[in-house]
């Protein structure tokens, strides 16, 4: 008994010695105490068995804990996720083909007794033709070996993609379920689709059949056809207050505001609109903002324009620009007449484009060889549930106008990229006005001011 506790000693010795050695080896290639620090998507923390590079990312076997994907692409490493599997990773082997295999340890539970025999159980390393019962002939047929456990999750494909949702090749008999987390990657041609890392996005099966599922995506979010598709414990990357940046494509903006002169027997119009395009950072629009006008029966008729062509640094979380433009000056200083000037316009917006954000666009008019303020347009998007959001818009300045307004934003088709269309409709009040022309003997003569409540409706389209 003393010789077997030595040998199980010494056993358990050499079995802490081979973990250790393991461990050491696979976070040579990372910083001191830096994999102690990290845990997987679900809390896990890494026991490094085993290692495998490949280019510029690490794979860790990390026990019960899967496989880790390190990426060494930059200065530090970084955690990119893990793979689940049913059993211990403890290893991989690479054939000569590159495929690579993850080592498992897994306990498994077998049948006492075979198929057809009530009496032993044959183990599959001994003939069945020199094994018999004690109590039969009939020799015992062999137990038929479990079949290994699958070391891969299931993976499909995207067969069709629509505005904001995909198809998959995923169903109910690959254990799918509704409100299950979708992942999203791109492999390029002999990558292994189990290792892929270029994640695209993180969808929610919203219905789900025997072999397929449908997912919705996040807005602004797509997935080409072709993308591989597995289950995955990530969150969702859909996001209602900062949706990704589109880019490619045109936009159209259109806004129409009518209103009612209070104690006046007429009334006017606010338009505003422009057209751009948003380069992958880079947004050039051209905008009129406003084109306003105004008349009564007996006080006669104002106008208010601002014109400006605009080039801006656009990111996600935020857009910096400045252009040049035209506008009238209708509100003056005494003695001067109003007229027209060239304009220096600024824009920022903080938050993104189709989420939450605050923006303002403000213009200095060069007029009678002076830099004078100009005007200034901002406004608040908040959003309130997918594709909708509650619009607060106000403005106005020297240009000759000032208007407040509430309204609904609200996507009518698509998913935020090329086709999609949005409508805007508003309530709020606006006043138009032009100062009078004054003489030396304080004699004013011409002021106009033309105000009350408006209405506003517009579109977007994204082409």
């Amino acid at each position: 008994m003393a010789l077997s506790l030595q040998g199980f000693a010494s056993l358990a010795a050499i079995t802490c010695c081979l973990f250790s050695a393991r461990a050491a080896r696979a976070q040579s290639a990372l910083p001191s105490n830096w994999l102690s620090t990290q845990a997987s998507e679900n809390g896990q923390h890494c026991v490094p068995q085993g290692e495998q590079r490949q280019a510029d990312k690490l794979l860790l076997a990390c026990g019960m804990a899967g496989v880790w994907e390190i990426s060494l692409a930059s200065e530090s490493p970084s955690f990119v996720r893990s793979y689940a599997f049913p059993g211990e990773a403890i290893g991989f082997i690479s054939e000569p083909d590159g495929r690579l295999w993850v080592k498992l340890n897994v306990l498994e539970a077998r049948p006492l007794f075979g198929p057809t025999t009530q009496s032993a159980a044959v183990f599959p390393d001994v003939a069945p033709s020199t094994v018999t019962s004690s109590t039969s002939s009939q020799p015992i047929a062999a137990a038929t070996p479990a079949a290994p456990a699958s070391a891969h999750k299931a993976i499909g494909r995207v067969n069709r993609a629509a505005a904001g949702e995909v198809l998959i090749t995923l169903g109910t008999a690959d254990g799918l379920s509704r409100g299950d987390h979708i992942e999203f990657a791109l492999t390029e041609d002999g990558d292994d689709a189990s290792l892929s890392t270029d994640s695209v996005a993180v969808g929610i099966v919203a219905n789900v059949n025997s072999h397929n599922a449908r997912v919705r995506l996040g807005l602004n979010e797509s997935v080409p056809v072709g993308a591989l598709a597995s289950p995955t414990l990530a969150s969702s990357t859909g996001s209602l207050s900062a949706p990704p940046r589109v880019s490619g494509l045109w936009e159209l903006e259109l806004m129409a505001r009518p209103f009612a002169a209070i104690d006046e027997l007429g009334g006017g119009l606010l338009l505003s609109g422009g057209v751009g395009y948003r380069f992958d950072h880079w947004h050039v629009q051209a905008v009129l903002d406003p084109l306003a006008f105004a008349a009564v029966q007996t006080k006669g008729s104002v106008a208010a324009v601002n014109a400006a062509a605009i080039g801006s640094y656009d990111a996600q979380y935020f857009e910096l620009g400045f252009g040049l433009g035209v506008q009238t000056m209708n509100e003056t200083t005494f003695g001067v007449p109003p007229g027209s000037g060239l304009a220096a316009v600024q824009l920022i917006r903080l938050g993104s484009r189709d989420g939450l954000n605050f923006a303002a666009r403000t213009s200095i008019a060069l007029f009678h060889s002076q830099f004078q303020f100009g005007g200034m347009v901002a406004s608040a998007q908040i959003p309130l549930t997918r594709g909708y959001w509650l619009m607060l818009d106000g403005g106005g300045g020297n240009v000759g106008y000032g208007f407040g307004e509430m309204g609904l934003r609200a996507l009518l088709s698509g998913n935020g990229l090329a086709g999609s269309k949005y409508l805007t409709v508003t309530a709020g009040g606006v006043g138009v006005f032009k100062s009078g022309t004054c003489d030396e003997f304080f004699s004013c003569s011409g002021e106009k001011s033309f105000s009350g409540p408006m209405v506003g409706v517009g579109g977007e389209w994204r082409f």
